[in-house]
């Protein structure tokens, strides 16, 4: 719960709406931070956007590690590495990369998404952070990466809300539990969803089968878990 806090304080700051009164993470950073922490901070925030990489995740990053005690020898070197992770995803979204794109494709990079997976999702269509969430998902299950790849491109042809497109993983995740290899349960699901005209994929899946994605954005940072 902590952290889908977390993503929706950080969208909140980004949508543009009262930011002018509004206390940003940078403005938190420096009141929890010590003040060599928050130097150095800004100095890292700095680096990264003259590239082109918004400041406001690395100092939510840094406030997400202050809060569980992370060690300050070790909560600068993950927040940095966090800041690469959201370069290479920027490199491979492309400069036009909106800020809650990029969370995605650094969490999934840090899942092992590829980065050329991440530039193999479809260009056609606006391509949304849950997408590129599920896919880590997808992935993380067995799912090969061209099934997944395949199924996400329907999905969005189809303009799938987001909950369809969490969908596609719970249903593949429960599958798997009844015994389906991974690729198999992706082609069933995908299966479904091509016959179906509205783009559904059946019945509600029982509860407890959701994958756990939105909690996963801001999750982990490379060797420390925040």
């Amino acid at each position: 719960m902590r952290r889908t806090i977390l993503i929706l304080t950080l969208a909140t700051s980004l949508s543009g709406v009262g930011l002018e009164a509004q206390v940003t993470a940078r403005d938190r950073a420096q009141q929890a931070l010590s003040p060599e922490m928050f130097r150095d901070l800004t100095s890292l925030a700095d680096e990264m956007r003259t590239s082109g990489i918004p400041d406001e995740p690395i100092y939510v990053k840094a406030l997400e590690g202050n809060a569980k005690r992370v060690p300050p020898d070790r909560l600068l070197p993950a927040v940095r590495a966090y800041a690469g992770r959201l370069g290479e995803a920027r490199l491979a979204f492309g400069v036009d990369a909106t800020t809650p794109l990029l969370v995605a494709g650094a969490d999934a990079l840090q899942r092992g998404v590829s980065p050329d997976q991440l530039r193999s999702l479809p260009t056609d269509r606006p391509r949304s952070p849950m997408a590129v969430m599920v896919l880590a998902d997808l992935l993380e299950s067995g799912v090969p990466a061209d099934r997944a790849l395949a199924i996400l491109r329907d999905v969005m042809t189809q303009r799938a809300r987001d909950d369809r497109m969490l969908d596609v993983s719970a249903r593949v995740r429960r599958l798997i539990r009844e015994g389906l290899t991974p690729q198999e349960a992706i082609d069933r699901v995908r299966r479904n969803l091509l016959r179906a005209r509205d783009g559904s994929l059946g019945p509600p899946v029982p509860p407890g089968s959701e994958p756990v994605i939105r909690d996963r954005i801001l999750d982990r940072v490379d060797g420390t878990d925040f």
